[in-house]
């Protein structure tokens, strides 16, 4: 699960492992983002290369259990490609599972913003913040992430999140 232990049972998620088994999906078909394409220097394309290596190598070590190794190779793929959001998003997922909620909540944030339009990167943004005790900015990010997936046509998902935020609302 998402949290080890979690009195909020309405968002206690499997995202890191859906985000562990679709991310190397796209790690395997990484692209040099725009800024990256423009520039001439051949080592920006080895440092992607070596950016993917780790971002795998750090799942691989997560689902080995071995967190620390993980997150150090999440923070290096970051070091070496600062875009590379499915690292981000990891690196946070790891962390929120250690109850390292405010650090997590800036690696989603750095995901949100450099790949916005994937659903599972505000919900998990969402679920860290309401964990915070940060129940209007967890509604805003679980509403865009409920909007992603109607827009996917992922309605049973979309549902489940629209209940989600349903009840922290109430909560407030």
């Amino acid at each position: 699960m998402f949290y080890k232990k979690s009195k909020y049972g309405l968002l206690a998620i499997t995202a890191i492992l859906s985000i562990l088994s679709t991310t190397p999906a796209n790690a395997s078909s990484f692209q040099p983002t725009p800024k990256q394409i423009q520039s001439t220097n051949t080592t920006v394309i080895v440092l992607n290369q070596e950016a993917k290596a780790e971002f795998e190598r750090g799942v691989k070590l997560y689902k080995e259990g071995d967190l620390e190794s993980a997150e150090t190779a999440f923070r290096k793929a970051i070091e070496l490609d600062s875009e590379f959001a499915e690292a981000y998003a990891n690196l946070g997922s790891l962390l929120a599972n250690q109850n390292n909620l405010s650090e997590a909540i800036s690696q989603f944030e750095n995901a949100v913003r450099l790949r916005p339009e994937l659903a599972v990167l505000h919900y998990q943004l969402g679920v860290a913040l309401y964990l915070e005790n940060k129940r209007p900015e967890a509604v805003v990010s679980l509403t865009k992430a409920r909007d992603l997936l109607k827009e996917q046509g992922k309605m049973e998902e979309a549902q489940k999140v629209e209940k989600a935020i349903e009840k922290i609302q109430a909560e407030s």
